[in-house]
């Protein structure tokens, strides 16, 4: 058995090979036996409670796999592990652990169905008020709201895109939003325009709808758009959300979360350069 003198602290490791080597039960005893000093091959065997022509297969899967290093010393063969192999590792797990928003969110996301979901005496409706502040005019801010190609650009949370966007700031006007997630699944909501104060208030029904074209809940929407002083406009959305069935559990969960990352999306539109 030969090794080399140096760690392979600049060769990239084969990640799989890596772990596939290390996850063989008596493989991974003897990485954990090397974790704490370096051993001879017989002092490795012994621990093991192996024969030596095993222990030796084992060592030298490790060593092609840049997990362990053999170094002949004489009449000796020592094993240690190469510790520049196994900062990789950390290195690559340490990325794979490293949060992502959408962590919480489903958490949260999940939390909220099933509490949604438990069975509560009394009026099922409920109240939820949002509202963000941003570097942009009133009339800009109406129009991401009214205009679809403006819509289109931020009505969708992440991972998912508008499909078809239909409204018109009318009274009366129907309103249909079709979103599409990554796997080719659509989701339609569809409502109704009921009040107009252009360029500063806007109220609408809107609900997602079963395959009959039912809605799944009543919820009305009120968007508040007021231009403050500092040249800054605040957003205020209330929705009133009444008539939720059980089984509209997910959705109604689905609407703090979903629409904190709708308006999220509308201030980093209306504040970007890269407007419609």
């Amino acid at each position: 058995m030969t090794s080399d003198a140096a760690d392979s602290a600049d060769e990239p490791v084969d990640i799989q090979r890596a772990l596939a080597a290390i996850g063989e039960p008596t493989r991974f005893r003897i990485v954990e036996l090397l974790a704490a000093r370096a051993r001879t091959v017989g002092e490795v065997t012994e621990a093991i409670g192996a024969l030596q022509p095993q222990t030796t297969k084992h060592l030298q899967a490790l060593a092609a796999a840049g997990v362990v290093r053999l170094h002949k010393l004489g009449r000796r063969r020592v094993a240690r592990l190469d510790r520049a192999t196994l900062q990789q590792l950390a290195d690559h797990f340490g990325r794979l652990a490293e949060s992502d928003p959408d962590d919480a969110v489903l958490d949260d996301y999940e939390a909220a169905i099933a509490t949604e979901a438990a069975p509560s005496p009394g009026d099922s409706s409920r109240v939820l008020r949002m509202h963000r502040t941003v570097r942009a005019s009133a009339a800009t801010v109406w129009a991401a709201w009214t205009q679809p190609q403006w819509a289109a650009r931020w009505w969708a949370p992440r991972h998912f895109r508008v499909e078809t966007f239909d409204l018109a700031p009318r009274v009366g006007a129907p309103i249909r939003l079709v979103l599409r997630e990554g796997d080719s699944t659509r989701y339609e909501s569809a409502g109704q325009v009921a009040a107009v104060d252009a360029g500063r208030r806007l109220v609408f029904t809107l609900a997602p709808v079963d395959q009959s074209g039912a809605p799944l809940f009543s919820a009305e929407h009120t968007v508040d758009i007021h231009q403050n002083r500092t040249g800054t406009t605040t957003v205020t959305l209330l929705i009133r959300v009444s008539n939720a069935s059980p089984e509209a559990a997910p959705a109604v969960a689905g609407l703090e979360p979903g629409w904190a990352q709708l308006l999220d999306a509308l201030v980093a539109l209306v504040q970007s350069e890269d407007r419609p």
